[in-house]
């Protein structure tokens, strides 16, 4: 009797376990669908210039650790260059609710709008572009350049400081999630990487070789992409420190960093 009523209880748990499992893959598909058409429903602008999307997601991430939330990152270009960013997801476990995190990453106005919904207006930049001290020159071709933006990332450390005041070490993602030029914008070679908790992009570095009066060097900005403190090091020398911003702050849709929630997406 014990071991027929253990052999009935494996099959329950493991039943369930499958089940779990095919739940899960059903609302993951269905999230990458509903964040493909979140994104297309947005027209953003930069200084009254028209922005493009990139249709398909530069990453698709998820935090175990928290819940059962599936998120979607989108670019919006000028003329090939990324100049805003959104993270589209949605909560299935504990929580039910969706949210839409905006980062400018321009020094421009950013304008975007959705129908139904408060528009999103800066009048602030979202980054500030400083030279990379001690970088080489850019190299001749893309491949050596690749080599050489992944190895100026690992200079960077990025560190979060969370809503109990404890610090977390942001892991910076091998590939950056979008590889650019923009000959328009005197960008040779540019990559957006992404430094995240699990694979959930918490802040964003920018490394571009930019061709100025004649003379082309490696140049970085940073970015949040969360409302909470974070701080930035650059070989162990303290370079950026951006305070939480407030619900207020992160709600009203007016600074470089946005955050809406839905409840019924």
């Amino acid at each position: 009797m014990r071991t027929r009523t253990t052999a009935v209880a494996f099959c329950v748990s493991f039943f369930v376990s499958t089940c779990g499992v095919a739940q899960e893959a059903d609302n993951a598909a269905a999230f990458a669908s509903l964040a493909d058409r979140i994104a297309s429903e947005y027209a953003i602008s930069a200084d009254g210039r028209p922005l493009s999307l990139r249709r398909d997601a530069v990453l698709t991430w998820t935090n175990p650790l928290v819940g059962e939330i599936y998120g979607g990152v989108y670019v919006w270009t000028d003329q090939g260059r990324p100049l805003v960013i959104a993270s589209f997801y949605k909560w299935y476990r504990p929580h039910t609710h969706s949210s839409h995190e905006f980062q400018s990453l321009t020094t421009g106005n950013i304008v975007a709008t959705r129908a139904g919904q408060k528009n999103w207006q800066t009048s602030s930049p979202g980054v500030t572009w400083t030279q990379v001290p001690d970088a080489p020159p850019p190299g001749r071709t893309a491949a050596q350049r690749l080599v050489q933006m992944r190895g100026l990332a690992k200079r960077f450390e990025l560190e979060m400081t969370e809503k109990d005041d404890s610090k977390t070490r942001l892991r910076l993602l091998s590939q950056p999630l979008l590889r650019y030029d923009s000959p328009a914008s005197g960008v040779i070679d540019g990559g957006l990487f992404a430094f995240a908790k699990a694979t959930d992009p918490e802040a964003l570095l920018l490394i571009e070789a930019q061709n100025q009066a004649g003379e082309t060097r490696w140049h970085y900005a940073i970015a949040r992409s969360n409302f909470l403190a974070m701080r930035a090091q650059y070989n162990r020398s303290e370079i950026w420190d951006v305070p939480q911003l407030s619900s207020t702050e992160s709600y009203s849709a007016t600074g470089p960093y946005a955050k809406f929630q839905f409840d019924d997406e």
